[in-house]
């Protein structure tokens, strides 16, 4: 058959001839007449699975793709521009999530090579690893591929308010979609545990949350549920060579897939799934109050700081129940956060004196903060209330003490039960757990995923009861939410605690931890790698703990903790403790310093560690020990 008779073949061979040569270059558009072209050739997305799809197999652990980060140029001799984009999958795997720092390209009409330029780029700004629409879409694809060969076919999409997470939606939709027998329902603003609930609810098969929670308004980044829980890592490892394969198919036609650009998203379906969470909730509370009175929350002056963030709903279920919520704060969702305490987070010092001087101003019961995402809650309480319902002197309840809180909550409704913590908690939280209310006190590591993990492990193998995994940032699963990270519920458990306390005219709810005993110093520093590399960040704990080891073999103040379960935990003979550890997910390392006192804390352990730091001065930002 001669081509000279089929000149939309030819038009066609020549487009594809073109953009194969045109992916060696960084050009930053490719004519516009290219996507044409295949769009009425190759009819859409996809007529039909690449090569290299059909010759890997999906099944189990099958994968044959080495999953470290590759230099610019491997031994396989793949092209530079497609081995940045291989590798800069398997860089965005953060735990069990995604995450990266947000790039955008053209929607349509764009280059593969740009792609390449793009993440490149970001990598020489030191801003790790690029979340772009078009990696977007190749996870999309790799979730649907996973979804359909476990037998499901529909996804809830949902994003936090940052002004990317469209942009991320519609991409990942669109190649969720065109997997065959995939549908993609879009939900919109959501949080991160609703996400879960709707697929236990049997309203999806899967769940996707865009989200980056905490981190600033330039990250982004994916979270996957199914019906039993959040992917695993290795299920991540899975998804990123399917997402690989993806990529390379594109690279072969040297452009990106069309996408919407921020015209909105392209899905099966919109639906709004949030009022049934909402309800959800709703209901939890009044079993926590016990009581089907519709407003039991009247009398009671809450203070909800959403931080512009995916909770901004949890203000109106508090009022609706009966609450004065007349002073709360940050209610109106905006990924750009403008507010001076910037992206919500529990744990930052801004956003928790934000909400106290709120509650302080109206005489507030309690105060509740979220993240960006609604996975993590903290709160304000009084120390003081007189006969006059006057309060005073309010708290923050976080870290240790809100552990020692919910412990309380769960020592009365299932007494003995496990306390599952991360590795960082106090010696004055096991003893509060353990002598004061009777429970067992099991440390695990730290990231939610893992402790969440433990917790489940240790229940169903029938060792003990594990009701609660929870770390000191605030992440908390409880057993009888079927173990849902969700700072919505761990809410949920302290109202009702504190309307159950109010309606039987007890005094303020901190009385009920009065007998944790709590270091006079408790810091935590976060040294920043200067370079941005997770990779020197790694080789210089390393090099910082082997000294510290040493010191501690020589050392009468410090000794190596029985509970090293990471980084390095080193006890003070007066009692304290500090405590190295790499972040999961920056490339930062974390020191929390416990002591008697300030002075202690800074001739014991701060002065002394600071000088082994001091060595590699030159990759450090030290400007927290300032």
């Amino acid at each position: 058959m001669s081509l000279a008779n089929h000149p939309a073949s030819c038009l066609l061979l020549a487009a594809l001839l073109l953009s194969q040569a045109l992916a060696f270059v960084h050009w930053p558009v490719m004519s516009q007449h290219m996507y044409i072209i295949r769009s009425q050739f190759t009819g859409g997305l996809r007529a039909s699975p690449s090569p290299i799809e059909s010759s890997i197999s999906t099944k189990g652990s099958s994968f044959k793709f080495d999953l470290s980060s590759p230099t610019e140029i491997d031994s396989s001799n793949t092209p530079p521009n497609l081995q940045a984009i291989l590798t800069s999958l398997v860089e965005l795997k953060s735990g069990s999530d995604l995450r990266g720092t947000f790039a955008d390209h053209k929607n349509s009409g764009g280059t593969i090579a740009n792609v390449s330029y793009l993440i490149k780029s970001l990598k020489m700004e030191g801003k790790g690893a690029a979340l772009t629409p078009f990696a977007s879409h190749c996870f999309g694809v790799a979730f649907g591929k996973k979804l359909v060969e476990n037998g499901g076919s529909s996804i809830c999409l949902g994003r936090d308010p940052r002004l990317h997470g469209e942009r991320l939606a519609d991409s990942f939709a669109r190649g969720a979609e065109s997997v065959d027998g995939v549908k993609v329902l879009y939900t919109g603003l959501a949080s991160t545990p609703s996400m879960l609930e709707f697929c236990r609810a049997g309203k999806c098969d899967a769940a996707v949350m865009i989200t980056a929670s905490h981190l600033p308004e330039d990250k982004n980044g994916l979270k996957f549920f199914l019906k039993d829980g959040g992917l695993t890592k290795s299920d991540i490892d899975e998804l990123i060579v399917l997402a690989q394969a993806e990529a390379r198919y594109w690279y072969d036609l040297g452009i990106v897939p069309p996408s919407s650009g921020n015209a909105g998203v392209l899905c099966a379906e919109l639906v709004d799934f949030m009022p049934f969470y909402k309800d959800r909730l709703k209901q939890a509370i009044l079993r926590e109050i016990g009581t089907t009175r519709q407003t039991p929350l009247s009398g009671l002056k809450i203070v909800v700081n959403a931080g512009n963030g995916a909770a901004c709903f949890f203000n109106d279920l508090v009022r609706d129940l009966g609450a004065n919520v007349d002073n709360s704060i940050h209610l109106t969702p905006d990924g750009t956060f403008p507010e001076s305490s910037g992206v919500p987070n529990p744990e930052k010092k801004e956003f928790v004196e934000e909400t106290l001087r709120a509650c302080e101003a109206c005489n507030a019961d309690i105060g509740v903060m979220f993240d960006t995402d609604a996975d993590r809650a903290g709160f304000i309480l009084p120390r003081l209330v007189d006969k006059t319902g006057q309060k005073s002197g309010y708290e923050p309840l976080n870290r240790n003490r809100l552990i020692a809180m919910l412990s309380v909550i769960f020592s009365r409704s299932a007494p003995g039960c496990t306390i599952v913590t991360d590795s960082t908690t106090s010696e004055g939280l096991s003893a509060f757990l353990q002598d004061t209310l009777g429970l067992n006190h099991y440390r695990f590591l730290r990231g939610y995923a893992n402790v969440i993990g433990k917790a489940k492990e240790l229940t169903n193998s029938g060792e003990t009861n594990a009701e609660v995994a929870i770390e000191t940032s605030g992440h908390c699963a409880m057993k009888e939410n079927g173990y849902t990270d969700d700072g919505t519920y761990t809410a949920v458990k302290i109202i009702g605690l504190l309307a159950r306390n109010a309606a039987a005219g007890n005094d303020s709810l901190l009385d009920l931890i009065s007998e944790l005993e709590e270091s006079p110093f408790d810091e935590e520093y976060r040294i920043k790698i200067k370079d941005g590399s997770l990779e020197t960040t790694s080789f210089i704990f390393d090099e910082v703990t082997k000294v510290l080891k040493e010191k501690c073999n020589a050392a009468t103040v410090w000794s190596l903790d029985k509970d090293n379960l990471e980084g390095i935990r080193m006890k003070l003979a007066s009692g304290g403790f500090f405590m190295l550890r790499q972040s999961l997910h920056d490339p930062v390392i974390s020191m929390q310093v416990e002591s008697i006192s300030a002075e202690e804390a800074k001739r014991v352990v701060l002065d002394p560690v600071l000088k082994i730091f001091t060595d590699h001065s030159s990759s450090l930002d030290l400007s927290a020990f300032a």
